[in-house]
């Protein structure tokens, strides 16, 4: 009888980097706008150095698609208690409201196997403040009567 290996790992950070800062997911009050860049690290519990991917996919608030990132890691691999960066590609936060990521750690790569899911919020990007009316204005002079 021979046993399946059973691989283990978690996503062991999320981050949403926009306007130079870089925020823990779930993001709030992200200025209507930006551009969105998602990193996420990946740990190896194995006990063994392990071969990691990810695959994520972002959607806006009206549930279309932003982005859809998947790739796996290359030589050399993730050591037993390390953990790996992956990045994806650089999106539009364009529309007021909440975007959300569907994100997961795989192993294996000759049979993927989902070691650890991330299903959630992944920003709420706050709604653009419209210039006032006015703005352009100044008072020059002013007389008092």
């Amino acid at each position: 009888v021979s046993l399946a290996e059973v691989f283990e790992g978690r996503i062991s950070r999320k981050e949403l980097e926009y306007d130079g800062a870089y925020d823990s997911i779930p993001v709030s009050n992200v200025p209507q706008g930006e551009r969105g860049l998602v990193h996420i690290w990946g740990r190896n519990d194995m006990a063994s150095t392990q071969r990691m991917g990810i695959s994520w996919v972002v959607k806006d608030p009206d549930g279309i698609v932003v982005e859809e990132y998947s790739a796996w890691e290359a030589w050399p691999y993730t050591s037993p208690g390390s953990s790996h960066q992956f990045i994806g590609g650089r999106f539009s936060l364009d529309k007021a409201g909440t975007y959300t990521i569907s994100a997961g750690l795989l192993m294996n790569p000759d049979d993927p196997t989902y070691v650890d899911i991330y299903y959630g919020d992944l920003c709420t990007v706050a709604p653009e403040v419209p210039e006032p009316e006015f703005r352009g204005f100044g008072i020059e002079e002013y007389q008092t009567v």
